[in-house]
């Protein structure tokens, strides 16, 4: 009884530091719920496990910071180039955490479209802004994971999970992948309906993509291995 009561407060204590940061960056509810709901009893469990002085703890909370980091404003063309790099390695640790979690794929493909339509919203606003002092100033916490290094980069592309074993087409859907440029259309097809979108980004590495319509909206990240997936399954096709 007395463990269940320290979990609870663990988890609370947990919780009231997300909110005051949800606070400070003015992050979407969605993502916030995400981070209450799911991402607070991940960084709880590793605290029980590990401690409050284990890389997994730091990481877990470098992710928080990162990611609503990225979901701010950012003033000038070299903020949203550091955002871009940061964002393959940002978005692969909330893969790993969902991983961790076990997730469901639906939920996890739900997080991940939204955050694919805020990430290319920053983008293009960031693309566009210009450099003086009125334009949109991003708050960086003293404790923001912002620092990514090519390694790192490089690192979380060479981890990115692939197929056991090409089926059918897969040997040339994968040189498909390989030949993708900025502009091309892939159709879609998610609950019955189709949707034509365009290749918006590719992360240095090739290990991630995003699509969205012609307008910008209606947004998809994949990691290279569910496209390749969807691929092979017939659930988009180039």
């Amino acid at each position: 009884m007395l463990f269940k009561s320290r979990e609870r407060q663990v988890h609370d204590h947990i919780c009231r530091e997300i909110e005051s940061r949800l606070e400070r960056t003015g992050a979407p509810r969605e993502i916030g719920d995400f981070l209450l709901n799911r991402w607070s009893y991940l960084l709880a469990g590793i605290y029980f496990s590990h401690g409050d002085q284990h890389p997994d703890w730091e990481a877990g909370w470098h992710t928080v910071n990162g990611l609503l980091w990225s979901l701010t404003p950012k003033r000038d063309q070299a903020e949203t180039e550091q955002f871009l790099r940061l964002l393959p390695t940002l978005l692969g640790r909330v893969q790993d955490g969902c991983d961790a979690m076990n997730l469901a794929e639906a939920e996890r493909d739900q997080v991940f479209s939204l955050l694919a339509m805020l990430h290319a919203a920053v983008a293009r606003a960031g693309l566009q802004a210009s450099r003086d002092a009125d334009g949109p100033v991003t708050q960086l916490g003293r404790d923001a994971d912002l620092v990514v290094s090519e390694d790192e980069l490089a690192g979380l592309d060479a981890a990115t999970p692939s197929l056991e074993k090409p089926r059918g087409d897969g040997a040339r859907d994968q040189i498909l992948m390989d030949d993708l440029r900025i502009g091309d259309s892939i159709h879609f097809r998610m609950d019955g309906d189709g949707r034509k979108l365009y290749l918006q980004w590719v992360s240095p590495m090739g290990g991630m993509f995003l699509f969205a319509d012609e307008d910008g909206y209606d947004a998809v990240s994949l990691t290279r291995a569910r496209l390749a997936e969807k691929l092979l399954r017939g659930e988009a096709s180039l």
